[in-house]
């Protein structure tokens, strides 16, 4: 009898225990809302039919957030690339060390998602 109860005592602690840990764990998350970078960036028109780089492109004021549209820029110039509406951002580290990303995104020549990479990039969250 006595056995039982701590048995059913220790099992009653364990749940509380898990669920205290799993409230505070998830408590401190952070959600990436977008992206700002430093370095250069190019952007990559991928169609149905051709991938297509274009070098020494950009987003004004070098930030993207997930659901902005965007004018993708040649690079010190005005002319338009392409429009992109971000859908998506990966972060990810060179083998030198350099932090980048691609800002993925729907554009208007195409159908496929295509992306801009950008150099020198950090993550930027939500409060």
């Amino acid at each position: 009898m006595i056995i039982e109860l701590l048995k059913k005592r220790n099992r009653n602690r364990l749940l509380s225990l898990s669920c205290l840990f799993f409230v505070f764990a998830c408590s401190n998350e952070k959600v990436v809302q977008g992206a700002a970078w430093n370095g250069g960036s190019d952007f990559m028109l991928i169609t149905e039919t051709k991938m297509e780089m274009h070098y020494a492109s950009n987003i004004s004021g070098n930030t993207a957030y997930i659901g902005g549209f965007y004018e993708i820029l040649k690079a010190e110039t005005t002319v338009v690339i392409d429009r992109i509406q971000v859908s998506k951002i990966e972060f990810e580290v060179r083998t030198d060390g350099e932090p980048y990303c691609r800002i993925w995104g729907q554009i208007t020549k195409s159908d496929e998602l295509s992306y801009l990479l950008a150099e020198e990039c950090k993550p930027l969250y939500s409060d």
